[in-house]
């Protein structure tokens, strides 16, 4: 049994409605503006090559399809409404109505085949063949052919969109690293002249073939860069702690130098003043601290002159070599203060042992009052014959104590 005629009317409606659409959108499809560059419509086309032409090839070959197959379609479904108002009010018979369902479910719509070639062809073979199709068949490879299109245009659409908007911030990118090789001082890395010379080449071909330039960007021009930024900003970085490194050295070589004067003063006081004590050290000579002056004058010199990596290395010695004479320089200090600080705390220690025998009622022994008044007299002499002193104060004390326990 065939459709009935409020059946025929709701697929002519569903049918219209979709040629409406196709139409619609092939129409903005048309309007692309890559679209319009790539075919020529009203322009010679863009010469494009590589990866743009392959799929831009594949692209127009489908929409050219496409428009023939629209063209079939609409036809159709013409023919069919026309059919339909053709149709009397009353008595319609069931030819009629079949004639339309043809047209509109059945393989109605003849398209023509490739060209059969002449080495496949019998003697009665047509150059081409021709098969029926339906309405649905029909937009089934409409919408193929379309989506082909759609995905290719759209696609060479944003590529360019893209690649206008990666010149500009590439561009940018590329300054913004060749100012900071200047900053530096500093040759620019091969990365960084290997990408300028990339990004040249491109600018050049953005026009030709915009798929295979954004792929191109995103795998090969991008990493130069990024390696060419990480390389330049751990220079920067160098740079700043070799500014930070400086600042701190000549302090620290005024500190070596003042230690130094501390010692030798020590050294002096110690030697005048004490005899007979424990051993002391010298101090740097002056010839060393001088040359690490002269040093570090050149090592700023070759910095000022944009130097980095060598000064960073020559730096680092230099402050090893500063800690070393600072740790040396300490020692000595401390060694050179010594007799003097013992000799301090032995009177120190006399007056609280005297103090101690006083309150025990001890500071008349004759021993005591001996060894006290030798003990004193040897600390308050100078020089302090300093072995004496421990050997008299050690003597007041073993004394005192072997008095309290008897």
């Amino acid at each position: 049994m065939g459709l009935t005629l409020s059946q025929i009317d709701r697929l002519l409606t569903d049918w219209q409605q979709k040629s409406d659409a196709a139409n619609r959108n092939l129409l903005e499809l048309y309007d692309l503006p890559a679209y319009q560059r790539l075919s020529g419509s009203g322009n010679p086309p863009s010469n494009v090559t590589g990866t743009t032409q392959q799929q831009a090839s594949t692209a127009l070959t489908a929409i050219e399809r496409l428009f023939d197959y629209l063209e079939l379609f609409n036809r159709q479904i013409d023919r069919a409404c026309r059919l339909r108002k053709e149709l009397p009010s009353l008595f319609i018979s069931d030819s009629q109505l079949q004639e339309i369902e043809q047209l509109l479910l059945g393989l109605s719509i003849e398209l023509p085949e490739a060209q059969t070639p002449l080495a496949q062809r019998d003697l009665v073979a047509l150059e081409r063949q021709t098969r029926s199709i339906s309405l649905e068949d029909l937009l089934n490879r409409m919408m193929v052919a379309f989506a082909i299109a759609r995905d290719t245009f759209v696609a060479v659409e944003i590529a360019w969109t893209e690649l206008e908007s990666k010149l500009i911030v590439t561009h940018r990118s590329l300054a913004e690293l060749q100012q900071l090789a200047q900053n530096l001082q500093v040759d620019v890395p091969p990365s960084l002249a290997t990408a300028q010379a990339n990004f040249t080449d491109l600018q050049l071909q953005i026009d030709r073939d915009p798929l295979g330039l954004n792929l191109a960007f995103t795998q090969d021009l991008t990493p130069l860069i990024d390696n060419a930024r990480r390389e330049l900003e751990s220079l920067a970085q160098q740079r700043q702690q070799l500014q930070a490194d400086f600042a701190a050295a000549l302090p620290s070589l005024q500190y070596l130098r003042q230690l130094d004067r501390d010692s030798i003063a020590a050294y002096t006081e110690s030697q005048s003043k004490i005899s007979h004590g424990l051993p002391t050290f010298s101090s740097i000579p002056s010839e060393e601290i001088a040359e690490l002056e002269r040093w570090l004058e050149r090592l700023k010199a070759k910095f000022a002159a944009g130097t980095i990596l060598a000064v960073r290395v020559g730096l680092t010695n230099w402050m090893q070599k500063v800690q070393a004479y600072t740790v040396a320089a300490t020692a000595a200090l401390t060694a050179n203060r010594l007799p003097i600080d013992t000799r301090q705390e032995l009177r120190g220690r006399l007056d609280a042992l005297s103090a101690k025998a006083l309150a025990k009622g001890k500071a008349e022994d004759p021993i005591l009052m001996d060894l006290a008044t030798r003990a004193r007299a040897v600390l308050y002499s100078s020089p302090t014959d300093l072995n004496l002193a421990i050997d008299l104060v050690g003597q007041y004390e073993r004394c005192l104590n072997r008095s309290l326990t008897c």
